[in-house]
Formats: C-alpha cells, structure tokens, sequence
C-alpha cells in the first residue's frame, strides 16, 4: 500500500497542533507528553486520541457500553474513598461500575515496517493487546498500543450497596496498584522507544518544540506523574 504522504502529512500538522491545544486547556494527559513527543518527533509517525491510564465510575447496567453508560467521575491519579463518598450518599441511575484501565496509545505510520517495529518494542514491554487497526492511503497505517490492564467492579445497585462503605478502602487499594502498573508500563514503553526513534527527525515539529520550550518534554512519564500525585504515589508504589 502506497499512502497519500500529502494527506497524511496535513493529518499529522492537525494533530501536532491539536496536542498542545489540549495542553493549554488541561484536557491532555500530562504524563503522556514525553511519549507523544517521542513518536510525533520522526518524520513517519503521528499520534491521536491516547490515555495514560485512569480510573473512572460509570452509571450504567453494564460498564462496557458506551451508548448505556455515563461517567460520573474521572482521575488519572491513585483515589481515596473520600474522592467516592458520592456513590454512598446518591444512588446510580442504574448503577454505579468502578473502572481502572491501563495507557492507551494510538498513531499512524506511513508503512507497515515502522508500525510493526513500534509494535514489536511495545509487545516487549508490556502491551500484550497491541495490534495494527486499519489502513489507508490518506491515514496511513493506524495502530493501537494497549496493555491489557483493566478491571472493573460492580459497586452500588439503586437499592443496594455491592461494596458496603468498610471495604471500599480494599477494593481502591486493589485498584490503584493496577492504576500504577500501567504508569510503570508506559514508562517503559517511553524508555524502549528512546532507543529507536526518530528514524528519521521531523523538523518541523522539532521547531514546534523548541518554540514552545515546555519543561513537561524534559521529563520521563513517571517524573511527571509522581509530580501529579506526589505523597500518596510513592506510598503505593513501595507497597506494590
């Protein structure tokens, strides 16, 4: 397959240029700059829509569909059962599901070869679930990288609590641990892609970078993100 470098390069402009703007109005994941940074900088790959990780509460009769479900509450950070004390004092429309989910990353490349180089290295690290998505010649080739971490638990009916107040502090506890292995994996993945890209250097997001002169691209994924959390991520991390 022969790609559209024309398209996909105004693609890969939009989407540069939409990282900051997402920077700017705090929508953006900041942990996930460095590794967006490191793939954005050769010349053949672009990231999209990724996460860092998070966990979330969804209201809903089932957690994994979005048509049914509503998120009510959002972190990227480990949470304590003040940050939930919500779901004891209103019940759910349906009912209240506790998600945690590892980092999700995707990007296109212009060819097969690059895409599953990235994919190889990010098998090695730890994202099991990655694969090749779909391919065009104005999109390239698009790719998911995904970890596999993911767990969810049923907390509260309508009429009902599913985990009484007492043992939420255990379920998080298991919760967070898994919210952190993903952190680690991502951290990984930034450190195994180091060694390979750029292949070939993008300068004009090269430019783009030493415009702005943002401190967050100096910083590996885990700096930025013990940053975020401070105090009680180190602690769960000595425990895990």
């Amino acid at each position: 397959m022969r790609v559209n470098y024309e398209k996909w390069s105004l693609r890969k402009k939009h989407f540069w240029l939409r990282i900051w703007e997402d920077y700017e109005i705090g929508y953006l994941d900041r942990d996930l700059i460095p590794i967006l940074v490191v793939l954005n900088r050769d010349r053949e790959i672009y990231t999209t829509s990724s996460c860092s990780g998070r966990i979330v509460i969804v209201d809903g009769n089932i957690p994994w569909t979005r048509e049914e479900t509503s998120v009510v509450f959002k972190s990227h950070i480990p949470i304590t059962t003040s940050d939930l004390v919500f779901i004891y004092e209103k019940p759910p429309r349906k009912a209240y599901w506790l998600i945690v989910t590892g980092p999700i990353i995707h990007f296109s490349t212009t060819s097969f070869r690059k895409a599953v180089e990235v994919l190889k290295r990010a098998r090695g690290v730890g994202f099991k679930h990655s694969g090749i998505m779909h391919v065009s010649t104005s999109r390239g080739v698009f790719t998911e990288l995904v970890t596999g971490v993911y767990m969810t638990q049923l907390l509260r009916l309508q009429d009902e609590y599913i985990v009484a107040p007492e043992y939420l502090n255990r379920i998080l506890l298991v919760f967070n641990k898994a919210l952190i292995e993903g952190k680690l994996r991502l951290q990984k993945l930034y450190e195994e892609l180091q060694k390979y890209l750029p292949e070939n250097l993008d300068s004009q997001v090269e430019e783009e970078l030493n415009k702005r002169n943002i401190k967050l691209v100096e910083q590996k994924p885990i700096e930025i993100f013990y940053n975020m959390c401070r105090d009680v991520c180190r602690a769960l991390i000595n425990i895990y």
